[in-house]
């Protein structure tokens, strides 16, 4: 880094010490979902029609690398009102509905929360939105090689414009509790991509990989995403904003842009009055229910993971089941039983939960799943081989009314 950003560096680690007393509400939650929007022919629809419609209002959404994405971003809320953010939830759907009604009043418009765009015109060029920001992360992708998929190749700077995420952010209450949580976050990371894969029906096609989001946009970034590149787990968040500065500036060299455009399976937010940890493995998920089961399962876990200073897994073994999960899902083959670790860690949760004095409304969700052996992603493989009829747009419009149904409804997949 440059002497300017050296001094910026230096002045972050010095304001981390002396916030070393901070009390700060501990797992307060803020959650960020990304949808995009087809139409009754699966063509993209732009959605800055609906982001300019709701902006100003209680349900505002947002724009994304995608012209036909937006992202919605709830408040944070305290760890025991997530019947309440299920409320938010839902009666932002509501809203969404009949807002894309009154904004596309010429065609049928249809929101789609899976972790994959399945229109098969999503990959075409014109589909990146016009702002400076992602202008410019395109120009950098652009220069990138080609990514691959079961023999399939698109070009890199497309990635993004296809895959939609869910976002947790997790409150820490000082600089030391925040570093262990991401410690321990890192822990259950191929538990998250195994329950939540959500992308298998990818621009027109139902891929092989049990999570192809993760596996392509791990290619279109490169270094810049991924499991986190830390040589080991962090002391404090020193060591975090050292691995921050180490990395590639590839758009950008102040720090808490760096930050941002990490786009790491987690990472720390060093915000002006908080410390948080974000995740960014999981695909979105189709209902509120489903949102909140994953929320109960981070914080579950990482409250009784800290509170008993659980034994940290070796961060290689993580890295490999992280590809496992993302490649082979339920079917997944390392060195120790995949489900048994999930099943373990979902118990796990449990009670940490129960410690908190949180009565489980949602958890039950990923037990079902973990039983089934299902995920939102293989459900969907499922339906496209019952509805196929040889229309590639006909049977994704099929299966987005299907999934959309079940949102309104909040009727989770298991």
């Amino acid at each position: 880094m440059n002497g300017a950003s050296e001094i910026k560096i230096q002045e972050l680690k010095e304001r981390v010490h002396q916030d070393a007393g901070r009390t700060d509400e501990n797992y307060r939650i803020g959650v960020e979902i990304e949808g995009c929007l087809l139409d009754n022919k699966a063509i993209p629809v732009n959605a800055e029609p609906l982001i300019k419609e709701l902006e100003g209002s209680i349900y505002e959404i947002d724009y994304e690398y995608g012209s036909c994405q937006f992202e919605y971003k709830t408040f944070p809320v305290g760890m025991d009102n997530l019947d309440y953010l299920n409320i938010v939830f839902e009666n932002f759907m509501e809203n969404l509905d009949k807002s894309i009604k009154k904004v596309y009043k010429e065609k049928e418009v249809i929101p789609v929360f899976l972790g994959a765009n399945p229109s098969p015109e999503i990959m075409k060029e014109g589909m990146i939105t016009d702002i400076p920001r992602y202008n410019k992360m395109a120009s950098w992708q652009n220069n990138l090689p080609n990514v691959e998929i079961d023999g399939n190749k698109f070009n890199a700077a497309h990635v993004a414009t296809a895959i939609q995420g869910y976002h947790l952010h997790l409150q820490g209450k000082n600089p030391k509790n925040t570093a262990i949580m991401f410690n321990h976050i890192l822990n259950i990371l191929p538990s998250a991509i195994l329950l939540g894969a959500n992308s298998r029906l990818f621009a027109g096609r139902v891929y092989s990989l049990h999570e192809p989001r993760i596996y392509l946009y791990d290619q279109s970034e490169q270094q810049n995403s991924g499991f986190p590149a830390v040589p080991r787990y962090l002391d404090g968040v020193e060591n975090y904003i050292d691995y921050i500065a180490s990395r590639e500036q590839n758009t950008t060299k102040d720090y808490f842009t760096l930050e941002k455009e990490r786009h790491d399976d987690a990472r720390i937010r060093i915000g002006t009055d908080s410390y948080r940890v974000e995740t960014r493995i999981m695909s979105v998920q189709p209902t509120p229910k489903s949102l909140l089961a994953m929320v109960e399962f981070f914080i579950g876990y990482l409250s009784r993971a800290i509170h008993e200073e659980r034994e940290l897994r070796p961060l290689p073994t993580l890295r490999e089941e992280r590809m496992a999960s993302v490649r082979y899902g339920f079917n997944a083959k390392t060195h120790f039983n995949i489900i048994d670790i999930v099943r373990s860690q979902l118990n796990f949760a449990r009670k940490g939960l129960s410690d908190l004095g949180i009565n489980v409304g949602f958890l039950d969700i990923l037990d079902k799943r973990l039983e089934n052996r299902v995920s939102p992603g293989e459900y969907v493989a499922r339906i496209w081989s019952e509805k196929f009829n040889g229309s590639v747009n006909q049977t994704v419009y099929e299966i987005i009314s299907d999934i959309w149904q079940r949102t309104k409804e909040n009727q989770p997949i298991t």
